[in-house]
């Protein structure tokens, strides 16, 4: 009983820590982060919906495990979590621990914030846990007055020259907007007009990488992997993927948040796909694992799932 009661007291004092006045912005500027590629092909994992709930219990430990086993299964030049990595009152303290596990890594990794992990602490808060890395490739962009946070763009170059882009965009939590299809919040006219500056500028192709799918998912035929639940995408289309088009420089979309989904299809050549959700505290009946994705040397893009079983001792 007693445990009972201070583990209840302790979830009720951190909740009202995740409910104070949020912290200062701190927006950034909008140059890329340029990582030079460890070898001739370029190599990411993907891992997403977390869902770091509780910290002690079981679930989520094996959940750190599972991370740490992925991570460490290739020398990758990214891992890329694409969402939902709390869901919790302890938000704080959980994410901290994912911070400094991916630190100990020695790894190049980064992140975009889904919809849970604001469910009870303000982006500003779960970034100023970030402020003291090493390996993390962040940065939380220009400030749009849309509420967003986490809006770059990544650039791998071989023999110091562009040989792919990433691009990161925050799809935000939920909205109210009157013109809505769904609950859930969408990328702003800003941050499509923010990509489109720097597309109509490159000279290689890119990938795209956001936590919430573009309502374009809803038209998935031909697909490979799991389909297991109705897509629910963002609230409303603000004309991203017409602009991922004009410019023909984007060959894939990879998203998270639907966790039976791990399909991908071809949508007028881009890739659009889920990735494999990795938290044992997140709904599910999949296997957790990640997702790979390669792109050869001669830019050919290739990806698939990669389930824990395959790679755990």
């Amino acid at each position: 009983m007693r445990i009972v009661l201070s583990m209840t007291l302790l979830m009720c004092f951190l909740l009202m820590i995740g409910c104070q006045a949020p912290l200062e912005p701190f927006y950034t500027d909008n140059e890329p982060i340029v990582i030079e590629m460890k070898q001739s092909n370029l190599r990411i994992l993907q891992l997403t919906d977390v869902h770091l709930t509780y910290g002690i219990d079981y679930n989520d430990r094996a959940t750190y495990r599972a991370i740490e086993t992925l991570v460490l299964s290739e020398d990758w030049d990214l891992v890329v979590f694409t969402g939902d990595m709390v869901m919790s009152p302890l938000a704080s303290p959980l994410f901290n621990r994912l911070v400094r596990l991916m630190e100990s890594l020695e790894t190049h990794w980064t992140f975009i914030l889904g919809n849970h992990d604001r469910d009870y602490h303000s982006a500003e808060q779960l970034l100023s846990i970030t402020q003291e890395t090493t390996y993390l490739q962040f940065k939380v962009g220009p400030d749009f007055e849309d509420d967003s946070a986490g809006n770059f763009k990544i650039t791998f170059t071989q023999n110091d020259e562009p040989f792919y882009h990433l691009y990161f965009l925050d799809t935000k939590s939920e909205t109210d907007h009157p013109e809505r299809t769904s609950d859930y919040d969408f990328l702003s006219e800003a941050q499509v007009a923010w990509y489109e500056a720097f597309v109509q500028e490159d000279t290689v192709d890119h990938l795209v990488f956001m936590h919430t799918p573009l309502i374009q998912f809803e038209l998935v035929e031909n697909y490979t992997g799991h389909f297991g639940e109705p897509v629910h995408p963002q609230g409303l289309d603000t004309w991203f993927f017409e602009t991922a088009l004009t410019y023909g420089r984007t060959r894939g979309i990879f998203v998270g948040h639907d966790h039976e989904n791990d399909f991908s299809f071809m949508l007028e050549g881009v890739l659009l796909a889920y990735g494999r959700f990795t938290g044992l505290n997140a709904y599910g009946s999949l296997e957790i694992g990640g997702r790979v994705i390669e792109i050869s040397e001669d830019k050919v893009l290739n990806t698939y799932i990669l389930p824990l079983s395959e790679v755990a001792p």
